[in-house]
C-alpha cells in the first residue's frame, strides 16, 4: 500500500474514489460487521469500527458495540472522528489516553462517546486510495502492545480484500442495473434422469421489467413454469445445453405470452446449476428481416423468370449459330444467376467468397475436384458477381483445355489476406495441376479479357501458362471487395 507522500493520491482524487466505490452508502454491512466483532473479541474492547472518512464525516461500513444513536445513524461528524488522523497521516494511530494525547484531546468523541483509548490502522481501496481505518476503541486508558498492532494491521488486509470484492460487486450491479438489455439469473431444477425441467428466477434488473412488464415481485423466487409457461418448452433445451457444455448460446425466441414479440437471448453458465441470460427486444428487426426475406424471394423469382426469358430469346435469336458459343453464353448466364441467388440470400448486402465459388463450380459439376483454402471474405454485390464470372471462365477453360479436362487433374484455389497495410490486400491464387500442357491463347476473347480484368478493375492480375498447368494470381484491396455499390 502507499506509504509515502509522493505516491499518495491527492485529497480530491481520494474523495472521488471513495464516492465511486459506494462505501459511503453501505453502512454496517454484515460482512464488515463480522470482522469488527472479531476485533472486539480478540482485543477485548467494547467497540470496534470500520470507518470510511470523507471531508465532513466518517461512515461506519461495519461496527460492533457502537452505542446508540450512532449505531442506528451509521455515521458521525468529522468532529467526533479519531480515524481522520489515520487518513491524514497515512499511518496507524495509537492513543493510550485521549485526554493526554496532543492530536485528539479536543475531539468531541471523548465526551460524547467516552472514547479514551484508540488503536486504528489504514484501510485501502484496490486502486490504492486510503479510505479510512479499522479501529479498536476502549473507554478506559490502555497500553496497546506491538502484538495488538500486528493483529489489527493483519486484519486490515482482510478488510481491504472485502472492500475490493464489495467494490467489484457494486460495479457489476451498477452495470446490470443501468444496462438497456434485460438481465436475469436463474438456478436450474433438474429431473432424476439429469434433465433441466424448470428453473427459479434469482435476480432480474429494471430492464427486464421494462421489456416484459413483469415486476421483480412477480418473478424473483418463482419458477419459469409459473411466470412464462408458454416459453418453457422451447427454452429448456437451451439452458440444459449451456449448463452441460459450458458453451454460451444465442437464440431468437418468440414469446406468445408477451404478444408474439421476438427477443434475442444470450445465455451463459455461472456454475453447474446456475446461469444468466441477457436479452433485447428485436421484434421490429425480426419482422423487417422476415419482410425482407419475402421481398428477396419475390425478387429472386422474378429474376429467374427474367433470366429464363433472356435465355429463351437468346436461344431463339442465336439459332443456327455455333452451338458451342450458344452453350457458353447460357452457362455464363446461369453463373450470373447463381451469384444473384447468393446475394439475395444475404439480403443483397454481402456474399461469402467461398460460397460464390462453390455455387459456380457446382453448376459446372467440378466442385469435387477443386480445393478451396484460406480465409473466407465478404464480398459486396459487384465484386460477388465479378468473382462468379471469373471463376466460371477459369473453370470452363480448365474443363476444355486444362487440368479438369482429364480424370486426374485438379485445381487449388488459395485465399490470403495481408493485414500489414492500412487497407488489407486480398489475394486469390488459382493453381492447376495434373492436366495436359497448356499454352497461352493466340487471340483475345471475352473470357480471356474477363480473366485479365481479375477480381476488380484496376486490381493486380498475373496469368502464367506453365507447361504443367495454368497459374493465376488475382489481387484487390479489402475495401474494393467489400464495396456495396455497383
Amino acid at each position: 500500500m502507499p506509504d509515502s507522500q509522493a505516491s499518495r493520491p491527492s485529497p480530491a482524487s481520494r474523495l472521488q474514489a471513495i464516492r465511486n466505490s459506494g462505501l459511503l452508502d453501505r453502512r454496517g454491512e454484515e460482512q464488515f460487521g463480522h470482522l469488527t466483532e472479531h476485533v472486539r473479541v480478540a482485543l477485548d474492547v467494547p467497540v470496534a469500527i470500520i470507518s470510511i472518512v470523507d471531508e465532513r464525516r466518517q461512515v461506519f461500513a461495519g461496527h460492533s458495540g457502537l452505542p446508540e444513536p450512532w449505531a442506528s445513524v451509521g455515521e458521525m461528524p468529522i468532529t467526533h472522528s479519531f480515524c481522520q488522523h489515520v487518513v491524514e497521516a497515512a499511518e496507524p494511530l495509537v492513543v493510550s489516553d485521549a485526554n493526554l494525547h496532543g492530536r485528539v484531546r479536543e475531539n468531541l468523541a471523548i465526551a460524547d462517546l467516552g472514547v479514551i483509548a484508540y488503536l486504528g490502522v489504514p484501510i485501502y481501496l484496490p486502486t490504492g486510495e486510503l479510505v479510512g481505518a479499522l479501529a479498536a476503541v476502549d473507554t478506559r486508558p490502555r497500553e496497546w502492545t506491538d502484538k495488538d498492532l500486528r493483529f489489527l494491521t493483519s486484519l486490515a488486509r482482510v478488510v481491504d480484500k472485502a472492500i475490493g470484492l464489495g467494490v467489484s460487486e457494486l460495479k457489476y450491479r451498477t452495470l446490470i442495473e443501468d444496462m438497456n438489455e434485460g438481465f436475469y439469473a436463474g438456478e436450474a431444477i433438474w429431473s432424476g434422469d439429469g434433465h433441466v425441467v424448470d428453473f427459479l428466477f434469482e435476480e432480474i434488473n429494471p430492464a427486464f421489467t421494462r421489456l416484459t412488464g413483469l415486476s421483480s415481485v412477480a418473478v424473483v423466487g418463482r419458477p419459469w413454469s409459473t411466470v412464462m409457461p408458454a416459453s418453457l418448452v422451447p427454452m429448456l433445451p437451451v439452458y440444459e445445453r449451456v449448463l452441460l457444455t459450458g458453451q454460451d448460446e444465442v437464440v431468437h425466441h418468440k414469446s406468445e405470452i408477451l404478444g408474439g414479440r421476438w427477443f434475442l437471448i444470450r445465455v451463459r453458465k455461472l456454475d453447474s446449476s446456475r446461469f444468466v441470460g441477457f436479452f433485447e427486444d428485436v421484434t421490429d428487426r425480426r419482422r423487417a428481416e422476415i419482410n425482407q426475406h419475402l421481398v428477396n424471394h419475390e425478387i429472386g423469382h422474378r429474376l429467374k423468370n427474367s433470366m429464363a426469358m433472356v435465355q429463351a430469346i437468346a436461344t431463339s435469336t442465336l439459332r443456327g449459330l455455333d452451338p458451342v458459343r450458344v452453350s457458353v453464353f447460357e452457362q455464363r448466364l446461369q453463373s450470373l444467376s447463381g451469384a444473384h441467388d447468393n446475394l439475395l440470400d444475404r439480403q443483397w448486402k454481402a456474399a461469402k467468397a467461398h460460397t460464390i465459388i462453390a455455387t459456380t463450380l457446382g453448376k459446372l459439376g467440378v466442385d469435387g475436384r477443386v480445393r478451396v483454402s484460406g480465409p473466407d471474405v465478404d464480398l459486396g454485390p459487384k465484386p460477388a458477381l465479378t468473382l462468379s464470372m471469373l471463376v466460371h471462365e477459369l473453370a470452363t477453360n480448365a474443363l476444355k483445355h486444362g487440368a479438369l479436362s482429364v480424370p486426374h487433374g485438379s485445381v487449388d484455389i488459395a485465399w490470403s489476406v495481408d493485414e500489414g497495410t492500412d487497407d488489407a490486400l486480398v489475394t486469390m491464387h488459382w493453381s492447376e495441376q495434373g492436366g495436359p500442357p497448356v499454352v497461352a491463347p493466340t487471340r483475345r476473347s471475352f473470357g480471356s479479357s474477363l480473366i485479365k480484368m481479375g477480381m476488380m478493375a484496376g486490381g493486380g492480375t498475373t496469368v502464367d501458362y506453365w507447361p504443367d498447368g495454368l497459374q493465376a494470381t488475382f489481387q484487390a484491396s479489402m475495401s474494393q471487395l467489400q464495396a456495396g455499390e455497383f
